[in-house]
């Protein structure tokens, strides 16, 4: 029996590793054995142990690098580890500038073909700053090219933070969408809460599904997943990208780890690191860690999740037990000056 996969796609913090959670304990609410494959652009992985925290899930790990060009070689590795678990469903969360093309060619491609198959490609969008991408990153005409590709190739679009703007913005995310994908189905949420039903569907303990139980799985709100290949959805047509070969998914991303002090040593503040993202302007594009504050209202829990994405910070408690660290990840960051920096705080 071939097990299934789903991709999922997205840029920097739209939201994909929360929509893995909802769906790693949904599988596990089914009886399933679910697996994850998850790739980080930072040498230092955040999102897999908040997977691994929250739900007890194997995470196959592919650190410092995209799969879909740098790191392509060690998918079939990283794949054949999980496949030695006997996993009911992969689920591959990429990094937030991946091309997710390139990742299905890979899964129909011998000899993973004969052992995997597509089930879904899902990408995530942020509806507070999607609409802003083509200018904010026009520099980078390979990012902008594989954004592109993250909605062409998605069976399932969820636009995802919808809460947070005005329904004007949410009709023109829905059209420029439709000018690079015209059949798939769109979703608007917020906290990337959907339907898992349809996505699970016909997925059962080892269990062989039939062709007629994959079709009937894949659809959301009644509506069908597969291409359709009549050009026409809401009196749009999709606008085909060129075909090219396999290149570089970004030019100009950088990720940067950078760690804290060993402990007893001077901490910061919450307000000092949130001051610390802002120095970084536009070119800070996701921050995300396990880091070490200072003050009374962190005395019993030192370790804070801290997430930046979208000039937006989120806290969380954590028991990350090693030593601190945080990942930027951003266009052309200047990495001396940034440990420079981040030095400079604990001096």
């Amino acid at each position: 029996m071939k097990i299934p996969v789903m991709i999922l796609s997205g840029f920097l913090g739209s939201g994909k590793t929360t929509l893995l959670l909802t769906l790693l304990k949904e599988s596990k609410a089914r009886g399933l054995n679910p697996g994850v494959v998850m790739n980080e652009l930072g040498k230092r992985d955040v999102d897999g142990y908040i997977l691994q925290e929250h739900t007890g899930t194997t995470v196959e790990k592919l650190l410092d690098g995209c799969v879909c060009c740098s790191r392509k070689e060690d998918l079939p590795r990283s794949l054949n580890a999980m496949l030695a678990r006997r996993p009911d469903i992969i689920f591959v969360e990429l990094t937030g500038v991946a091309d997710p093309e390139e990742i299905a060619k890979s899964l129909q491609t011998p000899p993973l073909s004969e052992r995997l198959m597509l089930h879904y490609t899902v990408t995530v969008l942020d509806a507070e700053n999607v609409l802003e991408y083509n200018s904010r990153f026009s520099a980078d005409k390979q990012l902008i090219r594989t954004l592109r590709k993250q909605l062409s190739g998605a069976d399932l679009l969820i636009v995802n933070k919808s809460d947070l703007v005005e329904p004007e913005t949410l009709w023109r995310i829905e059209k420029t969408v439709r000018k690079y994908n015209a059949d798939s189905e769109i979703v608007f949420t917020h906290y990337s809460e959907i339907n898992l039903a349809p996505l699970l569907a016909g997925i059962s303990p080892q269990a062989p599904r039939s062709a007629a139980a994959q079709r009937s799985s894949r659809s959301i709100n009644g509506v069908p997943l597969e291409r359709m290949n009549s050009g026409h959805s809401r009196g749009a047509t999709a606008v085909q990208e060129p075909e090219t070969k396999a290149e570089a998914s970004y030019s100009q991303v950088t990720a940067v780890t950078l760690t804290f002090p060993q402990a007893g040593e001077r901490s910061i503040s919450r307000g000092e690191l949130e001051a610390f993202f802002q120095e970084w302007g536009s070119s800070l594009v996701r921050a995300k860690g396990h880091v070490r504050l200072s003050g009374k209202e962190q005395e019993h829990q030192p370790v804070q999740l801290v997430q930046f994405a979208g000039n937006r910070i989120t806290w969380e408690t954590s028991r990350y037990p090693g030593l601190p660290y945080i990942v930027f990840i951003g266009l052309n960051l200047d990495e001396k000056r940034l440990a420079e920096g981040w030095n400079a705080l604990f001096a």
